[in-house]
């Protein structure tokens, strides 16, 4: 992979979204990790096709810049095979740097330490155990997160509110330097696009704003301070669709390993409607359920409506919904349920536990 370009400070560009999407790929056609990864936003959210760049991108960055960083993984299987030298991903852009790495494993845990050095560069872990771990390790060093596949794949075990699990994660290592002067830790999030509705999407509020980008073609937003890349242009996705595995797979793994769509959503219950036409029946959390008034189907959105009959989103209320309404992950599997937007979907199926 070809040597990535010094960044010019993003500041001072008036349109940095525009600035970020005109230098989103390098010349070789992978992505501009170093660019990405140099923005001002604490929260970087990187949903990619296969192979385009972004984990060896990262960790070259980290390497290269001498980045106290945590490599992140899902679950304790994943994280320990980044405990060993030759399955951890940062076997290849380590050696196409020429540096030389050991890793001192603890309990669940290791530190990646360059060869001559003294200081650790890397802390590796896994989020489903690191409530117990992040009591015997000082985090104040700790300047850059890497979430690496964190939208969970159809074969791989989720945890359960994996956001708030993440949000507890950063808040343990970023803690109150904030309050004393010092930058937040930046968190990068990358994954393959398998589920528009993950976790983490919903609990940093961005399912919308993946939606509308997929729907316009737009590759970057500035949220905040989060900034969002969904890359579907990238020239290696267009290379690797002529190679021998992409000529013989189903359309639907091309279209998450290639094509960067989100495999998992089904995008053909979203359609907006006249709320003239429909009655509202009940609301549950941030949904409002209606009721066309001539043939009888469904609308659930996020459109507030009065109606004393309401359901809170906490652990009682939705217990109470699932009992109260429980035909209603049939209409919605019969397709006679329509939403506003995806977002909307992801609710739903969280408050049915469908999810």
């Amino acid at each position: 992979m070809d040597e990535m370009p010094v960044l010019v400070y993003l500041e001072d560009y008036m349109n940095i979204e525009k600035y970020i999407s005109e230098n989103l790929y390098l010349e070789s056609g992978y992505l501009n990790m170093e660019l990405i990864l140099s923005t001002p936003y604490p929260f970087i959210f990187l949903p990619a096709a296969r192979g385009t760049g972004k984990t060896y991108g990262a960790l070259s960055y980290y390497l290269k810049n001498d980045k106290k960083m945590m490599l992140l993984r899902r679950r304790q299987n994943e994280a320990d095979l980044q405990l060993s030298h030759d399955s951890s991903s940062f076997l290849e852009p380590a050696e196409d740097a020429g540096i030389e790495y050991w890793i001192q494993k603890q309990k669940r845990t290791g530190l990646l330490y360059k060869e001559g050095s003294e200081d650790w560069c890397a802390f590796i872990a896994a989020l489903a155990t690191f409530a117990t771990v992040r009591g015997a390790f000082n985090f104040a060093n700790v300047t850059d997160i890497f979430f690496d596949e964190f939208i969970a794949e159809t074969h791989v075990q989720k945890i359960k509110n994996e956001g708030m699990a993440l949000a507890n994660l950063y808040e343990s290592v970023n803690r109150n330097r904030e309050l004393k002067g010092q930058k937040p830790v930046k968190l990068c999030c990358a994954a393959n696009s398998v589920n528009m509705a993950n976790d983490t999407f919903m609990y940093f509020g961005i399912v919308t704003d993946a939606e509308e980008m997929m729907q316009a073609g737009q590759e970057v937003r500035v949220i905040g301070n989060k900034l969002l890349i969904l890359p579907q242009h990238s020239p290696i996705s267009a290379r690797k669709a002529k190679t021998a595995l992409y000529e013989a797979v189903n359309q639907e793994f091309s279209d998450m390993a290639i094509n960067n769509k989100f495999i998992l959503n089904d995008f053909s219950y979203v359609g907006r409607r006249n709320l003239k036409d429909y009655q509202l029946l009940f609301k549950a959390g941030d949904l409002y359920f209606y009721q066309h008034k001539a043939d009888k189907t469904y609308y659930v959105c996020q459109t507030a409506g009065t109606t004393k009959n309401s359901y809170a989103s906490g652990y009682a209320g939705l217990e109470k919904l699932r009992r109260d309404k429980h035909r209603w992950p049939a209409y919605y599997l019969d397709g006679k349920i329509s939403f506003d937007n995806y977002l909307s979907i992801a609710l739903f199926e969280k408050y049915f536990d469908l999810s």
